[in-house]
């Protein structure tokens, strides 16, 4: 499980009054109430301690929501809150949003996250190095070639006019791939949020992350750019280009 705490040091929530208002609206309550119970009836639907609602609360529908979005991940969610200390509520999800170490990197305006596991290393390519063979681009590697994918080719969009630029490279050996991205921003520890309704699903695309700026991160899914570059590899592997033997 992921656990995750949020505090504050205010002046906590008063359970007479969360009873009080909850009996005027007709709410069952029993006579003592424990931290569990108390949560409970903060989040009803509508439920609010508030006399009149605003533009930022007192509707009732945040901490039914925060409830609502928890049990469907699958999670927990407890509280605990003490009068004129404060209140902590403590929030337990699956690993099923698993934390990884990830690269974000750009490519045609647009910012994804590449698993950083699986990136061998990072090189930088010059743009007359890359040839041309069979509507593919392959670039000199090791004594040998690396197939290209662009990212920007992938996902349509329009590359950066760069003289030289970032590639990285998956796998190993035979097996080895070259993404080429536009730039490399960042390395963060990101939680992964997986894509499994089938109307949503992207090719190449494995899951989405946020990185605190209220946009979402396309993940990308390794295994299905190692594929289209297995393609791309049996469409020279004829010509005797393969990688480990020179241009």
């Amino acid at each position: 499980m992921v656990v995750i705490e949020i505090s504050d040091d205010g002046r906590g929530i008063d359970p007479e009054r969360v009873v009080a208002r909850a009996r005027a609206t007709g709410l069952p309550v029993p006579d003592r109430l424990d931290p569990a119970e108390l949560l409970e009836l903060i989040s009803q639907p509508g439920f609010s301690t508030r006399e009149a609602a605003d533009r930022g609360a007192g509707r009732g529908v945040g901490m039914t929501a925060v409830q609502s979005a928890i049990q469907d991940m699958g999670g927990e969610l407890t509280m605990r809150t003490e009068r004129g200390k404060g209140t902590t509520f403590t929030l337990r999800l699956p690993l099923t949003l698993a934390i990884a170490d990830a690269l974000i990197i750009a490519a045609g305006g647009q910012r994804f996250a590449m698993p950083q596991s699986v990136v061998q290393e990072i090189t930088t390519a010059a743009a007359d190095s890359v040839k041309s063979l069979e509507r593919n681009e392959i670039m000199p590697y090791r004594n040998g070639i690396l197939p290209l994918i662009r990212l920007s080719t992938v996902f349509g969009l329009t590359p950066e006019q760069r003289r030289e630029f970032p590639v990285l490279v998956l796998g190993t050996g035979l097996n080895a791939v070259g993404i080429v991205a536009d730039r490399v921003l960042a390395q963060r520890e990101i939680v992964v949020r997986a894509v499994n309704d089938p109307l949503l699903k992207v090719p190449a695309i494995s899951g989405a992350t946020e990185l605190g700026d209220g946009r979402a991160v396309l993940i990308l899914d390794t295994n299905g750019l190692m594929q289209a570059a297995r393609q791309k590899r049996e469409s020279h592997a004829g010509l005797g280009l393969t990688t480990g033997k020179g241009l």
